[in-house]
Order: structure tokens, then C-alpha cells, then sequence
């Protein structure tokens, strides 16, 4: 076999182990500003720890980043919505357009649920981080409301309550 021969058989390994590098690309979510469901003063009556909560966002981000480094997802982008309640139990939905596969979204939810959340002295804390996968651009939405929250409302006295409107959905 002379030299020339090997040259297409060359050219054609290389392209091929490119392309396939290539569909490995890691998705690499972004992150962007948190949204607070409650006022400043009542986070500070619950004695919430700003810079602890800084902590957790950022454990959180990256909890999330793991799960999604090697996922097959398409582009989209919304909210991460979390409940913090004063016992150190978390609960969080996802309000992402398109919706992510439930698979997806359930290793999240498992992800952020494994991470010790910052302190809550009394109630629940909500808050929100919009997110944005395989897109630069950000959700426009201006305040998250995840599908299961929709249903919830309608059955409150009071649906802006976010803490009986969590109360009444907590995943068990």
C-alpha cells in the first residue's frame, strides 16, 4: 500500500473522531439573577444568612451543572424555583420552556435536594434562579411559576401566599 492511498483512510479518521468529539460538547447551563417570592424584611425575620445563602446558590449551580455536563437537552431556558423550610428540608420545581425532560428535571430536583440548605429560623424561604441551557439568551418572564404551582393557586384563599401555596404542594 503506497502512501497516497493511506491518505483518504487518514483524512476520513481524523473528520470522524473530530465529529464525535464534537457531539460530546458539554452543556454548560447559565446562571443568572435570583428572584426572592418574599420581602427583605420577612427574609431577615427568618433570620436568613445572606452570605450563607450565597453559598448554597452557588452549590446549587453547580449541583446542577453536574447533572446536566453530559445530558442531551434542548436549548431553553426559565427558572429554578427552591422552598427552603426552617427544618432543613428543600423542595424545588422547574419552570423551563420547553420543559426539560423528566428525567432531567428529576435529577435536579434529587440534585439540589441533596445539598444542605442554609438556615431557616421560622416558615419557608422561595426564591427563584432563572437559568438558561444551550441559549444566551434569558427567560423574559418576569416572575417563575412552575406547573404545579398553577393548579395550587386556584384551590387558596389567598394564591399570592407563597408559603401556604408551597405548604399545599410540598413533595413528600
Amino acid at each position: 500500500m503506497n502512501r497516497l492511498s493511506r491518505f483518504p483512510l487518514f483524512a476520513v479518521l481524523t473528520a470522524l473522531l473530530l465529529s464525535l468529539l464534537a457531539c460530546e460538547a458539554p452543556i454548560v447551563p447559565r446562571f443568572d439573577s435570583v428572584y426572592f417570592f418574599q420581602e427583605e424584611d420577612t427574609l431577615k425575620a427568618k433570620k436568613v444568612n445572606f452570605e450563607e445563602m450565597s453559598v448554597y446558590t452557588r452549590s446549587l449551580q453547580t449541583a446542577v451543572a453536574k447533572v446536566l455536563k453530559k445530558s442531551q437537552v434542548k436549548p431553553g431556558n426559565g427558572y429554578i424555583v427552591v422552598a427552603v423550610r426552617s427544618d432543613q428540608e428543600t423542595a424545588v420545581w422547574l419552570d423551563m420552556d420547553p420543559a426539560l425532560h423528566e428525567y432531567y428535571d428529576y435529577e435536579i430536583v434529587e440534585a439540589i435536594k441533596k445539598l444542605r440548605p442554609f438556615a431557616v429560623d421560622n416558615g419557608i424561604v422561595v426564591f427563584a434562579i432563572k437559568m438558561a441551557i444551550e441559549t444566551p439568551k434569558h427567560t423574559e418572564k418576569a416572575v417563575p411559576e412552575p406547573e404545579a404551582w398553577k393548579e395550587a393557586k386556584k384551590k387558596l384563599a389567598d394564591p399570592n401566599d407563597v408559603e401556604q401555596l408551597v405548604l399545599s404542594i410540598w413533595p413528600e
